[in-house]
């Protein structure tokens, strides 16, 4: 007996498609009814949007939101919602207020689902004014806020530097008959953590039990980054010790930040004897950067013997990364040396790509000749373009426009510079190339992953270019400010403080680690070079006003360039120059326009899906960056920001 599927059977498993996150099927059963000779109704669209926006794709929703109409469907409350809320993971908070003020067009209701997912929206799209203007809208709308308002809104003031305004809508929510849960405490916490006040956030978390809300893991981990930003170490520990006794998960984000808090209070010692790091048995790729800490701390009170302890272990355990591939044995040292502790594994660490990058340099290249190196690297860039791979390193159009940049810099031997600066070291390549182009300057390179250090020492002694390049393992806001008082010790003799003639930043985080620099003066104050890549693609709209704003204190040029093996896709590079004796210690004075400040927040929030867990995040990448890169520079351009302006 052949029975013929009907509407509630196609409803059923589009249901299904959405509940087990397979949007693609969901939209080829939608699309396949007509064949069939069955019309989708509201269950139908309702749940193919679903499928859509748990799959993270904004777009999609819109569009079946858009041809509901047009099949004879009206949308309603769920539709409404779900596009709603597409919008809010895509980080488009602009068409989730759009689709919300449309909704008494269409004769729909917003309910709590609507406004949480555009309350959420604006959170994410670092809007707290307009996520707290929709919070007191919902009374008159007679709809109250729940717990997911409250935590929405109270994330927006918090990714908004307001926290009073978070401490004032948590003191409000007894009055609103609503009760705290984690994410709130947890919201309210890491609002205080970004406003500066540690203090507040142990408070918050001493009160939590009065709430009755038990800390979790997330909530202890926002306090220990706020004691970790105002260096109160002891705090720290203490907190490390009863998530330990608590048996809490996040213990490797916790430690890390207990060790960086003891970093920055200069007290190592406590960091290797007090987070439980020795007893380490294997290390994932949360506890390396704790590993990167103490690396540091090692590397800048040469403890030399404690730095080489580990070859033969760490040697294994990379041969087991990348099986049949060792290194040869006159390698090893350079390789492994920094490496601070002999319980690393990369078993469970994506490191393939790197570690086939070594290899094709070993391999194809000539040791002492730095040109057929960089060639290396180019080729192994071309190679995975062609696989339709990215290689993370400036090779091809990115590589001439820094080189170019640098040697139009100032001399870097002059009396009161230390050479080049690069922060983002990644595998060395464009610290071999600098060092291979400006005969004579040190290169100083900084990078916070060790195994991307030994990596990086590896090939540069493979250039042979020991004696011209530094690479320091750690990460840039813990290293800048210890960087000046390095040089002065390494540079006795020099008169004047000493400085970068040129400084290039090769990471996500120009804003901060540029205002350390500006901090600790370590770019020269006329005619230093500051060069920065992946400005277009980042969006680094905060950066690039401060630097080629109007009232910017350096004279700015913006280079389009490609990567490598990849000349469709655009990309952009920022080559500054500080222009007089006050350009070290300040930037742009005029504030940040709004359209720049909204693009901003929308690259911090594109950055977060991009590196999502869970491996999400390079079909983010993959499927929304292009689209993305069009938007910032469209907006980027009406500021006057671009190439030619």
């Amino acid at each position: 007996m052949r029975v013929s599927p009907d509407e509630i059977t196609y409803n059923a498993a589009i249901s299904s498609c959405e509940k087990g996150g397979k949007w693609q099927l969901a939209l080829h059963l939608l699309s396949s009814m007509p064949d069939a000779r069955l019309v989708p109704n509201m269950i139908t669209y309702s749940a193919a949007i679903s499928a859509c926006e748990k799959g993270g794709q904004w777009q999609l929703s819109l569009n079946l939101l858009s041809r509901m109409p047009e099949a004879g469907v009206v949308p309603n409350q769920i539709t409404y919602s779900a596009t709603i809320s597409a919008c809010e993971k895509g980080g488009q908070w602009q068409l989730a207020l759009n689709l919300l003020s449309r909704m008494p067009e269409a004769r729909v209701v917003p309910n709590q689902i609507t406004y949480n997912s555009a309350i959420s929206a604006c959170s994410k799209g670092g809007q707290w004014q307009l996520a707290l203007n929709l919070l007191s809208r919902m009374p008159e709308a007679m709809v109250m806020p729940d717990q997911i308002t409250y935590n929405a809104a109270i994330s927006a003031c918090s990714r908004g530097g307001q926290w009073q305004l978070a401490l004032n809508l948590l003191s409000r929510m007894p009055e609103a008959r609503v009760v705290p849960n984690q994410i709130t405490c947890s919201a309210a916490i890491s609002a205080c953590e970004k406003g500066g006040q540690w203090q507040l956030t142990l408070s918050l978390l001493s009160a939590m039990p009065e709430m009755k809300v038990t800390p979790d893991a997330i909530s202890y981990c926002a306090v220990m980054e706020s004691l970790d930003s105002g260096g109160q170490w002891l705090e720290a520990l203490s907190l490390l010790q009863q998530m330990l006794a608590a048996g809490l998960e996040a213990i490797p984000q916790a430690r890390r930040m207990a060790i960086s808090a003891c970093s920055r209070a200069g007290c190592w010692q406590e960091a290797l004897s007090a987070t439980g790091v020795a007893e380490i048995s294997e290390v994932t790729a949360s506890d390396l950067d704790s590993f990167g800490i103490l690396l540091m701390e090692c590397e800048q009170r040469d403890l030399h013997s404690l730095e080489l302890s580990s070859e033969l272990s760490m040697s294994r355990r990379l041969s087991a990364a990348a099986p049949g591939f060792l290194p040869r044995q006159s390698l090893l040292k350079p390789l492994f040396a920094g490496v601070a502790c002999s319980h690393i594994s990369t078993r469970s660490l994506s490191y393939h790509r790197e570690l086939a990058l070594l290899r094709y340099v070993l391999e194809t290249a000539q040791p002492g000749h730095p040109a057929t190196v960089a060639e290396a690297f180019d080729a192994f860039g071309r190679n995975l373009g062609s696989s339709g791979s990215w290689a993370k390193f400036a090779g091809g159009s990115k590589a001439m426009a820094l080189l170019a940049a640098m040697r139009a810099g100032p001399p870097a031997h002059q009396s009161d510079t230390v050479g080049v600066l690069e922060i983002g070291t990644y595998c060395g390549n464009s610290a071999l190339r600098l060092a291979a182009a400006l005969p004579g300057v040190r290169v100083t390179t900084l990078e916070l992953d060790p195994l991307l250090v030994a990596i990086a020492r590896t090939l540069v002694a493979f250039a042979g270019l020991c004696g011209a390049i530094d690479v320091w393992t750690g990460h840039s806001g813990l290293l800048i400010p210890r960087l000046k008082r390095r040089l002065v010790e390494r540079s006795p003799t020099l008169q004047s403080r000493p400085c970068f003639s040129a400084i290039f930043m090769d990471r996500w985080g120009y804003d901060k680690d540029l205002a350390l620099i500006q901090e600790h003066e370590l770019l020269q104050r006329t005619g230093g070079v500051l060069v920065a890549d992946n400005v277009l693609t980042t969006a680094a709209a905060s950066f690039l006003w401060k630097v080629a704003g109007p009232t910017a204190s350096f004279a700015s040029q913006v280079v389009a360039v490609s990567e490598v093996a990849d000349n469709a896709s655009e990309d952009w590079m920022s080559v500054s120059v500080s222009m007089d004796q006050n350009s070290g210690l300040q930037s742009c004075l005029e504030a940040l326009p709004t359209e720049l400040a909204e693009l901003q927040a929308e690259s911090e929030c594109f950055r977060q899906r991009v590196v999502a867990d869970g491996g999400s995040g390079a079909e983010v990448a993959k499927s929304e960056k292009p689209a993305f890169t069009l938007h910032a520079k469209a907006t980027l351009a009406r500021a006057g920001i671009g190439p030619g302006n």
